[in-house]
């Protein structure tokens, strides 16, 4: 990882997650993905369970 939070980009120009293996052409999409996918609470996302559970 780069200095100051840069992300990497790969050979094609799109932005790969520090996580995991995912690709995203847009940093706004990789921010969501990061937030939703590697937090603990999902951060801003809202909760799409209807039950409420998890």
């Amino acid at each position: 990882m780069g200095l100051f939070g840069r992300k990497e980009k790969t050979e094609d120009g799109k932005i790969k997650c520090e996580y995991c293996d995912m690709k995203f052409d847009d940093k706004e999409r990789m921010k969501r993905h990061v937030k939703k996918a590697h937090s603990e609470k999902g951060g801003d996302m809202p909760n799409m369970n209807p039950f409420g559970l998890g």
